[in-house]
């Protein structure tokens, strides 16, 4: 066994030299058939190993050697399907250049092929290969937003992607308003995609994206995406009033302008409230987004202003904020001031005048000023709206015109010019009266006035016999209308049955009065007939009783004519004449009787009649 393993291992050493001394015969041999042929050099190939679809790229074949006087054929040949891509036939060993418009075909390993036109003997040679990647242009760069619309609320996530509608081997850049975006723990980058997870307030801009083709950093196309605006709705914060008028504080007729701002948020809407009641347009208030405008303002309008600052989305509240209270207050304007004054006697020669000026209307406090014509007298300010000054005076002399200005903060109101004399109380008094007429004719109440000749300040006082009346009483009414007179009011009966005057005096001094003449006043007085009247009664019934004699005596004497008539025209009419004038005779006889009667009575009632007469004359007499 051990020797058959021995020669196996000899045998198959012999075999293996056996071949190699094969294959160095072999050799030799063919280096002795072809000693006769001669080899081109290598050549080399150069060029860009990326070039862009549609561009111009440029080859280089350059062979190293050349042999003399032989042209070399060299060719641009693509490995992949030996197809022929340029072809050029150097000379003396120039390089040979291809331009080519770059082909999506032509991308792969390339060759430079040379080999001699006119000698076979010499053998042609190939470069090493070089690979071509044809890099497509970018074109059409557009943001597609994966997320949905371009508004968004804070918390909500971002997703975009760059998309291009053609290019091959691209890189993509992000800007947000110019600016290039970085990754952050909420943003993310990934090929084509940003994603922002929690956006907020500072995603809000405009994106924009870049999508290159790179080639040893060199850029080789570019395409830029369209701007795409992105909202992010931040939550209403801190809404607050800006009271665009100027201050709290306004006069009636004024305007006033409100406006809502916030701090933050976005697409807000607003509400108006006034003491906590929404406010509604009206012709002189106006809304307007975050505007409220009042065109003219009242007392109305003052109160506590608040507005309400809303984010909604699809009908959903998002965020809400409502601004601190704002108090606006409406001043009414002081109204024009009544001016009035009394005389103050401070000793038997030294008087007075205190001036009151007074506005039924306005904001406190008021500031007062009199005036004599131009003169400033004296300013006060009034809690109350009321003023008193008080002025020397003298009497029965005339001392200027007073005119009192009332201020507020608005237009200044002015009273009427008031004349500043005093008129002592002086002339006659005089006293008459009106009378309320009742049933049948009876006097049942009186007007008794009262009037001085003259004095600007003066007191009326009436008297029942000697008992002063003051004001009002269980049958009478004091009226006073000073300066001009005084009325007082009488219900006749048997408590108001007296004698009566008037007394007038200066209202600053009681020293001096004068009094009206007395008169006394009763029922039975007032309701008893005047003698003028019952005379002037019974001279028109006389005159009556006169015409109606002379008609019927005209009638008789016209009634004789016309029976002597009629007996001289038909005497047979002459017993019914003589009926009628017996008839006439009789009525002429009663119609007389009448008459004296009546005179008979009057004549009897004249010695009352007068008396009646004598006694009103004297009562006249002494009211004068």
């Amino acid at each position: 066994m051990l020797e058959v393993s021995s020669c196996t291992k000899v045998s198959h050493f012999s075999l293996k030299m056996f071949a190699s001394l094969l294959v160095v015969t072999l050799g030799l041999c063919y280096c002795r058939k072809d000693s006769n042929q001669t080899f081109l050099g290598i050549p080399q190939l150069i060029g860009p190993s990326k070039a862009v679809l549609g561009k111009i790229v440029v080859f280089k074949c350059v062979m190293p050697s050349h042999p003399k006087n032989e042209s070399v054929l060299l060719q641009l040949i693509k490995k992949d399907n030996a197809k022929q891509l340029g072809e050029y036939t150097s000379l003396s060993g120039e390089a040979a250049t291809f331009s080519l418009v770059t082909r999506l075909s032509y991308e792969g390993n390339l060759e430079c092929w040379a080999r001699a036109q006119n000698n076979s003997h010499i053998r042609p040679t190939v470069s090493r290969t070089h690979y071509l990647r044809v890099v497509e242009g970018v074109k059409g760069a557009h943001i597609v937003v994966r997320s949905g619309p371009v508004e968004f609320f804070q918390g909500q996530s971002l997703e975009l992607l760059c998309e291009i509608t053609a290019g091959k081997n691209v890189s993509y850049k992000w800007l947000q308003n110019g600016q290039l975006i970085s990754p952050s723990p909420s943003l993310h980058l990934s090929d084509n995609r940003l994603f922002i997870s929690r956006t907020t307030s500072e995603n809000t801009g405009n994106y924009t994206c870049i999508a290159s083709n790179y080639y040893n950093h060199t850029v080789l196309s570019t395409s830029k995406s369209p701007d795409v605006e992105i909202t992010v709705k931040e939550g209403v914060k801190e809404a607050h009033i800006v009271v665009l008028s100027g201050p709290v504080e306004f006069f009636q007729g004024q305007s006033l302008e409100l406006l809502c701002e916030i701090t933050a948020g976005n697409n807000v809407s607003y509400k108006w409230l006034q003491n906590g009641q929404l406010i509604s347009p009206s012709p002189s208030l106006h809304l307007s987004d975050n505007r409220l405008f009042i065109s003219r303002i009242t007392s109305e309008n003052t109160g506590d202003y608040t507005c309400t600052a809303t984010d909604y989305y699809n009908q959903t509240v998002l965020s809400t904020s409502t601004s601190p209270d704002v108090e606006i207050k409406v001043k009414d304007v002081v109204s024009a001031p009544a001016i009035s004054f009394t005389v103050l006697k401070e000793d038997s020669y030294n008087y007075s005048a205190v001036v009151t000026c007074e506005s039924a209307n306005g904001t406190r406090p008021v500031t007062f000023s009199l005036y004599n014509r131009t003169e400033l007298v004296a300013s006060v300010t009034s809690d109350n709206r009321k003023a008193i000054f008080k002025l020397p005076l003298v009497l029965d002399q005339y001392s200027g015109e007073l005119q009192c200005n009332a201020d507020n903060g608005a237009q200044a109101a002015h009273s009427q010019w008031l004349p500043l004399e005093v008129v002592s109380v002086g002339g006659p008094v005089t006293m008459h009266y009106d009378s309320d007429i009742g049933e049948h004719f009876a006097v049942i109440g009186l007007k008794l006035y009262c009037k001085v000749a003259k004095g600007s300040h003066p007191r009326y006082q009436w008297f029942l016999n000697k008992t002063l009346l003051r004001d009002r009483g269980s049958f009478y009414y004091v009226v006073d209308q000073p300066p001009e007179q005084s009325i007082l009011l009488l219900s006749v009966g048997r408590s108001s049955a007296g004698t009566y005057r008037c007394q007038v005096s200066d209202s600053f001094d009681n020293t001096t009065a004068i009094s009206s003449r007395k008169r006394y006043l009763d029922k039975e007085v007032l309701n008893r007939l005047p003698v003028l009247v019952v005379a002037v009664v019974f001279g028109c019934f006389t005159t009556l009783i006169l015409l109606v004699s002379v008609c019927c005596c005209v009638g008789v004497v016209y009634n004789g004519g016309l029976k002597m008539e009629r007996m001289t025209v038909a005497y047979e009419d002459e017993l019914e004449l003589c009926e009628y004038g017996e008839d006439a005779g009789v009525v002429r006889s009663a119609r007389g009787g009448e008459f004296d009667q009546t005179s008979e009575a009057s004549a009897d009632e004249w010695p009352q009649i007068a008396e009646q007469k004598k006694t009103l004359e004297d009562e006249t007499f002494e009211a004068l």
